[in-house]
């Protein structure tokens, strides 16, 4: 969580609860307030309260030393007991931290140190190791005393580097280091603090601050909101790795969002099937403090990017994930439930058309608070001779009264041979806007729902299968003039 505007006094309660309960309502159950930014209004402590959100606390040191004099040490004792004072009685407060990143930087950052004699590198180090690992401290012990005290994020204990065996981890071999998607199921820490991947807003945000002539990523209007100096390029070598080219620019925001989702949903559901292992995935960034191309779930307007639909998906308090390894097909279910509880797992292969060549109905207990391979089948036996490109697995879990599903293919969204699916829309009038019921003749893959007036869609870019009907309810205020033509439904072929 980073501060949600650049002018703080203009976040109201309004704007701090549509965020608190944004996060309530996409599974989450954690926050973790940066330290690169600020000490969060009591407002913010109170609706984490009161939405169940814990909140990991940075204390306000981020990616640099710090001076060793002795006002400035006061100084930080001073912070530390006014905030630990001000937020210990907040329930949401779960775990005091020293800083993001500074271990890190100082132990793994090139050229850091290239500038400074020994004596001088003692010393910084040394004012590091007192600020740290003994003022802020001493104060979270006299004056909380309840809560868990880490010196920095990531790292693996008191003065240690962050190792993948211990800890905290901030992986970013996805994205810095241009390593592809799959490499979030490789790289697994304890608690995996910080990872990412960007994309740009939705056009109805990039409009209010374009003209049709900026409208190009490159232009000089988009490369001012692009803080990333990797930022274009980095989105562009990743959708080719996995996406068609996009045929203009509003198509290029709309798959940029596919993208980042994408990626992002397989680390999730990496760090979950990987429980007890990893217990903690916090993915950076949740908000945007203006409208940008970012690494966030939500935009500036608090408008749901894809990422933020499919981390609700993917942090259900059940998940089904099935994932390939070698030449099987294996079918995890995470449960964060605190009982074991039974149900029925089923397994169809379908073609885009909606023929199924595959079926199986497994009963099964879902073990409590538990990572588990439940059924392991050949990829092949799955496949029948069927073309791999033009298949895939749905995995539907029936459990105590609820239903989870998930979808895996076998190739890469740019290979799979899909055909424009002829999507119908029936629209009906409701107390809180409209409820939209969807189907089609053929897989549409990525659907999304917009319109250019303010609403919220409880859904939006998920796969529509063939034979099925999908609800999704909009809120909305406004009283929509031409609700077939109003809201606009696409899916992935017709970005390209």
């Amino acid at each position: 969580y980073i501060p949600s505007d650049i002018f703080l006094p203009r976040v109201s309660y309004k704007d701090y609860e549509k965020l608190v309960k944004s996060a309530a309502d996409a599974n989450m159950n954690m926050l973790r307030v940066w330290g690169g930014g600020i000490y969060e209004n009591d407002e913010f402590y109170d609706l984490c309260d009161k939405y169940g959100i814990l909140v990991w606390q940075d204390f306000m040191f981020a990616c640099s030393m710090y001076p060793g004099d002795e006002h400035f040490l006061e100084n930080v004792k001073q912070e530390a007991i006014d905030n630990v004072t001000r937020l210990r009685n907040h329930p949401s407060i779960a775990i005091w931290c020293g800083n993001n990143e500074i271990q890190d930087m100082w132990s793994n950052w090139g050229g850091i140190k290239d500038d400074y004699n020994q004596s001088q590198i003692d010393d910084i180090y040394g004012t590091y190791k007192e600020i740290f690992f003994n003022i802020i401290p001493s104060v979270v012990r006299e004056y909380d005393g309840t809560r868990f005290y880490w010196p920095t994020s990531p790292g693996s204990d008191f003065g240690l580097p962050a190792n993948m065996g211990s800890g905290d981890q901030h992986y970013w071999g996805v994205w810095h280091g241009k390593q592809p998607f799959e490499a979030f199921k490789d790289n697994i820490g304890r608690f995996v603090s910080e990872y990412g991947f960007q994309s740009f807003p939705e056009f109805k945000t990039v409009k209010s601050y374009t003209i049709p002539g900026d409208w190009n990523i490159e232009s000089e209007v988009m490369s001012a909101h692009q803080r990333s100096g990797i930022g274009n390029l980095r989105i562009r070598d990743y959708m080719n790795m996995y996406y068609n080219t996009p045929k203009d620019f509003e198509s290029f925001l709309y798959v940029g969002q596919v993208l980042q989702a994408y990626g992002i949903k397989q680390a999730i559901e990496a760090h979950r099937r990987a429980m007890p292992y990893c217990m903690g995935s916090l993915y950076w960034q949740f908000d945007d403090c203006w409208p940008v191309a970012s690494w966030s779930g939500m935009d500036y307007y608090k408008r749901w990017k894809a990422l933020h639909y499919i981390a609700k998906k993917a942090n259900e308090p059940v998940i089904v994930s099935p994932i390939i390894k070698g030449n099987d097909v294996q079918f995890y279910i995470v449960s964060d439930k605190f009982k074991s509880v039974n149900g029925n797992l089923i397994i169809k292969v379908m073609d885009f058309n909606g023929n199924e060549s595959f079926n199986k109905s497994i009963n099964l207990t879902i073990d409590s608070s538990a990572s588990k391979n439940y059924f392991t089948i050949s990829r092949d036996e799955l496949l029948g001779g069927k073309d791999d490109n033009k298949v895939f697995v749905y995995a539907q879990l029936n459990y105590d009264g609820n239903m989870t599903d998930n979808i895996l293919y076998f190739k890469q969204p740019k290979d799979l041979q899909l055909e424009k699916p002829v999507i119908k829309k029936e629209i009906v009038k409701t107390g809180y806007g409209y409820l939209i019921k969807l189907s089609t003749d053929k897989l549409a893959k990525d659907v999304y729902l917009s319109m250019d007036e303010d609403g919220f869609f409880d859904d939006n870019y998920f796969d529509l299968l063939p034979g099925s009907v999908k609800e999704v309810q909009l809120k909305t205020d406004s009283t929509l003039d031409d609700p077939e033509n109003n809201i606009k439904v696409i899916s992935l072929v017709d970005s390209f």
